[in-house]
């Protein structure tokens, strides 16, 4: 594998839970929150955006600001389809939407269309393309849930009337911050965190557990994970056969460090070979950002800003490809 730094991009300090694809041949990222006065542990108040930024091609030396979203949102699931972005969901401060819009490029020109909403609201999922279909799985309706979904919802692209599906529900835990991937017939759901009430607030638990849905059947379990990951870049790539688990948060520093000693989020690479049904790690790569998309993009895929550590964001971007 080889990783190439990408510009960063004019939103320092950058955002986690932007949506990340492609419109035609730019990249572009959108949306995103980040604490921009100062950090949240020095009581640091919580920005919502909904700047959209373009990069035309690996060539070029800069992003540039092409638009802007319908609102302010962050920590939906964005996912690249023929029409461009589709941006899936999301949050801010106040509530969790069910919206969903199409960004494309024209001519230099942002557009924004409506595409069919969620049946109800949505953040923290995870989704990919299924051959002609965006599935999306897990998240919260809530900012105060305490116990995350266990739906998976489908559109048919194809059919764009009859509007999302709910398919069967996943025989593991809620989640949300999972990861995903997506091949011609099958969705890939791997880890996440599952919430749960508790004494002192919601608690979280950083899952292993592993599933796949392919149309027309049931969800089935596959192996589990080495170890715990959560909001990793998503949908996960896929190189040589295996779809990659680019680092993710293993939960081994949650609650136990401060955020200012935190020493960073995992960079070791999980990578996922469906067809031995079996893991395997794959050494260390150059990216360590969490809560943030991945698009296919210049013949690689695209990582781009996201947390380097809980609460600091990074105006980063990386490509990463096969030697």
């Amino acid at each position: 594998m080889r990783w190439t730094r990408l510009p960063e991009t004019p939103n320092a300090p950058g955002v986690g839970g932007a949506f990340l694809g492609l419109s035609g041949e730019s990249l572009l990222c959108a949306g995103g929150s980040n604490f921009p006065a100062k950090p949240a542990w020095e009581g640091g108040a919580k920005a919502w955006h909904d700047e959209v930024f373009a990069l035309a091609t690996t060539r070029s030396k800069k992003w540039t600001t092409v638009g802007k979203l319908p609102r302010p949102i962050g920590y939906g699931v964005g996912v690249s389809i023929r029409q461009g972005l589709l941006t899936i969901g999301g949050a801010d401060s106040h509530r969790h939407y069910p919206d969903c819009y199409v960004l494309a490029l024209e001519e230099g020109e942002l557009k924004v269309r409506p595409f069919p909403f969620l049946p109800r609201p949505l953040a923290y999922a995870t989704g990919a393309l299924v051959g002609s279909k965006v599935i999306v799985a897990g998240g919260t309706e809530r900012p105060d849930a305490t116990v995350a979904s266990s739906s998976a919802f489908a559109l048919d692209l194809a059919n764009l009337n009859a509007g999302w599906k709910e398919l069967p529900m996943c025989t593991g835990a809620g989640r949300m911050l999972a990861q995903s991937a997506g091949t011609k017939d099958t969705f890939y759901l791997f880890g996440g965190v599952a919430l749960s009430p508790g004494l002192k607030g919601t608690e979280r638990e950083y899952l292993t557990d592993c599933h796949a849905f392919t149309l027309g059947k049931e969800w089935r379990r596959l192996a589990p994970l080495p170890r715990g990951a959560a909001a990793g870049p998503s949908p996960c790539p896929l190189l040589a056969g295996k779809f990659l688990l680019l680092g993710g948060d293993d939960g081994k520093q949650a609650g136990k460090v401060e955020p200012l000693k935190h020493p960073g989020f995992a960079k070791e690479i999980l990578g996922y070979d469906p067809g031995t049904d079996g893991w395997s790690s794959l050494g260390d790569g150059s990216c360590a950002l969490v809560t943030t998309g991945c698009a296919k993009w210049n013949s690689g895929f695209a990582v781009v800003n996201g947390e380097t550590r809980p609460c600091v964001r990074s105006t980063e971007g990386w490509l990463l490809r096969a030697e």
